[in-house]
Formats: structure tokens, sequence, C-alpha cells
């Protein structure tokens, strides 16, 4: 299979995953939804490395790096899926998918001189996050009493998961290249999974979930794991650039999903936005 379909099937996966999360998570609630799913994810990451032969290397730097990647994983889904829950999915899905303009900032503060390119996908970017954040408040979802209030609530839920990804990015750089992408992927899904356990161990939350729900909410881990075990899979392949490109657009097939089965309403400035961050982000994504 070649590189771009690898980076369709990464974002199809997401994007899907991450749109039924918005479902899920109103109903079981945002972090057992992703406990759940990472524990689906965990199994086909496991039996992932089982059937690879892979041989586990041991790292003290490279494992650290990976536990703090699964750790930042969880914490993004977890606010994602709150984000998603909450809604609207056009306001949320893109101010998450501006996080490569946040790794390319620290990279600058680190030394990084970027060139005419990256400079012009940060300011599309850029361009998009303002429109997001400008057509939020006109939004019908925010009418009405108390509606500026949800709001601000729902662009900071969606702001830290964005944040959140950031973390990700950058611990996948460090982890990867010391005990490989799979070895990562596999450490993170165990860190985050034990992490989110915790977290619902502190909340005094029962891991208990309707019956009626199971069928749907592993079907999400699937996609979820697929979606990661994809993106690995064009990252080797012969032009890792493209899977990487086209992967990263995820966020608008979440809002596409949303547009088509929620009726929910897009705005022509919100279009502008979602464009705006999408081109920007793939600029990022297959300039490095």
């Amino acid at each position: 299979m070649n590189s771009a379909l690898w980076g369709a099937l990464s974002s199809a996966s997401l994007g899907a995953a991450d749109f039924m999360g918005r479902f899920s998570g109103r109903a079981v609630g945002a972090t057992l939804t992703y406990g759940l799913v990472l524990l689906v994810g965990t199994i086909l990451a496991t039996l992932a490395v089982i059937f690879s032969g892979m041989e586990i290397v041991w790292s003290a730097y490279g494992w650290t790096m990976a536990i703090i990647q699964g750790i930042s994983v969880s914490v993004m889904c977890v606010l994602l899926y709150a984000g998603l829950a909450r809604g609207p999915v056009a306001i949320v899905a893109p101010i998450v998918a501006a996080h490569p303009i946040f790794v390319l900032a620290i990279n600058v503060a680190m030394g990084l001189r970027p060139g005419p390119m990256e400079w012009l996908a940060m300011s599309a970017i850029l361009a998009g996050g303002i429109l997001i954040a400008r057509s939020a408040g006109s939004h019908p979802q925010f009418a009405g009493p108390g509606g500026s209030s949800e709001m601000r609530k729902t662009i900071l839920i969606a702001f830290g998961s964005c944040l959140a990804y950031v973390a990700i990015v950058l611990s996948s750089q460090a982890a990867a290249p010391v005990v490989g992408e799979l070895q990562t992927l596999w450490i993170s899904r165990w860190a985050g999974l034990i992490f989110v356990a915790i977290v619902l161990a502190v909340q005094g939350t029962r891991p208990v979930v309707s019956a009626s729900w199971l069928p749907f909410i592993t079907l999400q881990g699937v996609l979820d794991g697929l979606g990661y075990l994809t993106f690995l899979a064009g990252a080797t392949s012969t032009e890792p650039h493209i899977a990487m490109v086209i992967a990263s657009t995820f966020s608008v097939f979440t809002v596409l999903l949303a547009k088509i089965f929620l009726k929910e309403p897009i705005s022509a400035q919100q279009w502008a936005a979602i464009a705006s961050i999408s081109i920007g982000t793939a600029a990022l994504a297959g300039h490095g």
C-alpha cells in the first residue's frame, strides 16, 4: 500500500473515532470512554508487537519519553472528548488541529530558523485560529443566558487538548528515534492506560458501562488504534512525508461527519478557518 493510502486511512480512522467520542463522551463520560478506547488500543498495540517479532529495546531516556507521550495522549484525548461532547465540533476540532504552530514555536525558541514556507504555514494556522475564535460567539449553541461562559469553557478545553497534542509530538520525536515507532506506541498505550486508571480511581468512577454502549466504544477503540497503527505504517513507507500530510487532516474529517450526520451549522467563516488551519497544518507536516 502506498504512502497516500496509509495517510488517508489514518486520517479517516482518527477522524471517525473522534466524532464517535462526541456521543460516547456524553453517554459514559470523557475519561471512562477514553479508558475503554485506550484498552482496545493497548490490546492492538500489544498484538502488533507480538506478531511483528519486534525486539524490545531498553533505554531509560527512550522509555521516559514514551511514557510522557502516553500520558500526554491520554490528557489530549480526554479533553478532546470532553470538548466534542460539549460541541460544536466545527470549533473544537480545528483548535486542536492547530497544534503544529506551537510545536514550531518551541522549535524556534530552541534555535530553529524557519524558512518562508514555515512562516506562511504558521500565519495560515494563526489566521484560522482567530477566525474560529471570532466565529464561536455567533454560534447558535452559545446564544442565550450563560452562552459566553459556555463558549469560553469549550474554547479553553479545546486549547488544553491542543497543548497536550504539542507534548505528544515533542515526546514522540524524542522517543521514536531511540526505541522505534512501534515500541513507542506500545509503551505509550500502556502508560496512558495506567494513567487513566489512576485518574478514574481518584475520581471514584466505577468502570461500569451499559452493555448497549460496549460495541460502539469497542469500534471507537479499534478505529483509534487503527489510526495510530496506519500512521506508523505511513511513517515507515517510501514517502512518509505524504502520509504525514494526509493524516494531519483528521480534524477536517471529524467536522465533515458532524456536518453530515448532526447537521451542525457551519458558517462560511468557519469553513474558511478550517481550510486555513488544514492547509497550514499539512504544509508544516509535509515540510517537516
